[in-house]
């Protein structure tokens, strides 16, 4: 009876370092989560004046171009 409890005690701990594990994890990925779209934010008007600027260019370029030519 005495090493079955152990075993039970044992197993709890085992469940418990594991659910702080887990959570540690998810603390992590949420951070990580933010700052990648804190970096999506912050260059998003970077990619639309460099959209803008090659759209102008394509517009007023005489060039043939399969990737500066509407599709």
């Amino acid at each position: 009876m005495g090493a079955q409890l152990r075993v039970y005690r044992r197993r709890m701990r085992s469940v418990k370092a594991t659910k702080k594990i887990t959570k540690a994890m998810e603390l992590i990925s949420a951070s990580r989560i933010v700052k990648a779209q804190q970096r999506v934010t912050a260059s998003t008007p970077y990619a639309n004046e460099l959209t803008r600027a090659v759209s102008a260019v394509a517009t007023y370029s005489s060039t043939k171009h399969p990737l500066t030519t509407p599709s």
